[in-house]
């Protein structure tokens, strides 16, 4: 039994129908040593100009969409899902995000001068976010429509990665850069190793269906400029809640009608460290490909 990660239509109507197993295995990253602010380190380094339009292909549950409004960015943005329960997801967020920065700004016109509260109050409404279902071997975009096409953690759940980074390339403007977030192939392979046991299984069919070293190889096949930056740290987590709830949200769980064996077996064979936490391995990436 393998991951079903490209399968569309349980990616669609099971999987991420809602986005309660996406937020599940998102949930356990803040026990992440050294933290890894995933969203702000890549905007960081995609470096968005105020003029940009930034189409993020693969939105999910809009942590980079939520991201770029708290920033108060304030150029054009699409979101694009396969998901629909992504996108309303994604809206959520987006809403969250907005509100939040609505008070801050409210806090600042009550305490600051009127300068700095029109300074602060500068953020992209979210009628200059549009959200759109779409698959991303198909996108239904125009040629060279961004400046900065972004693709996190997207590229494995397509049949054909090669497909979906064409279409990357074929959206994104001359000059501008597809930004790919994706998995080193040690990536919890602590937890992987440990649930392959559980389930009786070779370990090889829960290994990443597409690395991060696979992203960059096939990157550099199609971009004459590809830069990679890695982000290694570990989770210590020192209650198993937040795995036992990891374990549920993955795919093959749900064909167990009692998961609590399953997961019992998983956090015995997970070793705990000195100071009652249990270890795992996390290697995010970032890949910059330049378009001449």
């Amino acid at each position: 039994m393998t991951e079903p990660w490209d399968d569309r239509a349980f990616l669609r109507g099971t999987q991420y129908k809602t986005d309660a197993n996406l937020a599940a295995r998102q949930s356990i990253y803040a026990f992440q040593h050294p933290p890894v602010d995933l969203p702000a380190r890549v905007l960081h380094l995609a470096a968005p100009a105020a003029s940009d339009t930034i189409a993020d292909i693969g939105c999910g549950n809009g942590r980079y969409l939520a991201e770029l409004a708290r920033r108060g960015f304030p150029g054009r943005v699409l979101g694009a899902d396969l998901s629909p329960g992504m996108l309303q997801a994604a809206r959520d967020h987006l809403n969250a995000a907005a509100a939040s920065r609505a008070a801050f700004a409210a806090g600042a016109v009550a305490a600051a001068s009127l300068a700095a509260a029109a300074s602060a109050v500068r953020s992209p409404s979210l009628a200059s976010v549009a959200l759109i279902s779409a698959d991303a071997a198909a996108l239904p975009l125009r040629d060279s429509a961004a400046d900065i096409t972004l693709a996190s953690h997207m590229l494995y759940h397509v049949p054909e990665p090669a497909d979906a980074l064409g279409e990357l390339r074929r959206v994104t403007h001359p000059g501008g850069r597809v930004i790919i977030v994706l998995n080193g192939a040690a990536h919890l392979c602590q937890l992987r190793a440990a649930l392959a046991a559980a389930r009786g299984q070779d370990p090889a069919t829960l290994a990443e269906r597409f690395t991060l070293d696979d992203g960059e190889s096939l990157a550099r096949s199609f971009f004459p400029r590809v830069t990679r930056h890695d982000f290694p740290a570990e989770l210590r987590i020192p209650d198993p809640a937040p795995i036992a709830d990891y374990i549920r949200s993955m795919p093959g769980t749900h064909q167990h009608a009692d998961p609590a064996p399953l997961i019992e077996a998983v956090l015995s064979a997970l070793t705990e460290a000195p100071g009652a936490h249990r270890t795992i391995t996390t290697h995010a990436g970032c890949l910059i490909a330049e378009l001449n």
